[in-house]
């Protein structure tokens, strides 16, 4: 089975976040997809690279062109850039993976998670950000049945429905949120785990904060030495 990890700008941290599977999930296979132009993960024995610097795979710059109605003073597309990185994903891991962040640490084995009787495993936002979004599966851990999914025309990208993408109307769905909504109009059952008590989560961004980041892993070499 594998796990999946989404790699920004702090290689730092998903370096910490590899050594961490291999203690707490070593049957694990870790793929990671890299979108980091500046600070690139690194090539590492075991891993399996998906190269999208320089937008090679997914390109970003036109993808969000492509929307004309986003909200003009949105300029933090993120949310964005990962939904359509996962939605790559699902083309590359076709049996389904254990989607995590680059900025959290396991402090316990999540294989478990992966749970082909049903189309997700993890955890429900239930109180979102900002009144504009809609509740959401946290995708800091989540495990993406693919084969089930794809059985029901169900993907992680849902057109019209992407946070800050549209004038549309209220509610934006944030990472995790177009998903959760289609596996509940298809009837498709789920599994709820508090994720919190698997993973330790950095949080509210890294780019920027590599001195901060640095601290961070410093208070747990315990979750991945």
């Amino acid at each position: 089975m594998d796990a999946a990890i989404v790699h920004y700008n702090t290689p730092e941290l998903t370096e910490a976040l590899v050594r961490s599977i291999r203690k707490w999930s070593p049957s694990l296979r870790v793929t990671v997809f890299d979108n980091s132009d500046a600070r690139p993960f690194p090539q590492t024995d075991g891993v399996t690279v998906i190269d999208n610097t320089r937008g090679q795979l997914v390109d970003f710059t036109a993808m969000l062109r492509s929307y004309p109605n986003k909200i003009p003073t949105a300029c933090n597309w993120g949310s964005e850039k990962h939904i359509a990185s996962v939605e790559w994903l699902f083309d590359a891991l076709p049996d389904g993976f254990i989607l995590l962040d680059s900025d959290v640490l396991l402090k316990r084995d999540i294989t478990g998670f992966a749970d082909t009787s049903v189309a997700w495993a993890g955890e429900i936002e239930r109180r979102p950000k900002f009144w504009f979004q809609a509740v959401r599966l946290y995708p800091m851990l989540l495990w993406i049945n693919v084969p089930m999914l794809r059985q029901h025309g169900i993907r992680f990208f849902h057109e019209g429905m992407v946070y800050k993408m549209s004038h549309e109307g209220v509610p934006f769905y944030d990472t995790g949120g177009s998903l959760l909504k289609d596996c509940r109009d298809a009837g498709l059952p789920g599994r709820e785990i508090p994720i919190f008590e698997y993973i330790e989560h950095f949080g509210g961004g890294s780019y920027g904060r590599a001195e901060q980041a640095q601290g961070w892993l410093d208070e747990h070499k315990e979750l991945y030495e």
